[in-house]
């Protein structure tokens, strides 16, 4: 197996290619129409139902850590 490419490289070879999308920029005249705005808001809803799911998923697992198991209260 090759060896991985260090960070530091990807960085360097993917800041080029960034700095000319950004300088090629054209502007542009675009039209919104209210099913687009619908669809931001959904992906927006849709965001803080993840993370709230995401959260919620979290915290069981950090109070399974500090519940104590039925063994431990059998023997003191």
């Amino acid at each position: 197996m090759g060896n991985p490419r260090q960070p530091n490289q990807l960085v360097h070879a993917g800041l080029p290619v960034l700095l000319l999308l950004v300088v090629s920029e054209a502007p542009v005249e675009a039209y919104l129409d209210p099913g687009a705005g619908s669809l931001l808001v959904q992906l927006a809803l849709g965001g803080v139902a993840a993370g709230a799911v995401f959260a919620k998923l979290l915290w069981h697992r950090l109070t399974l850590q500090f519940k104590r198991r039925d063994s431990d209260a059998e023997n003191p």
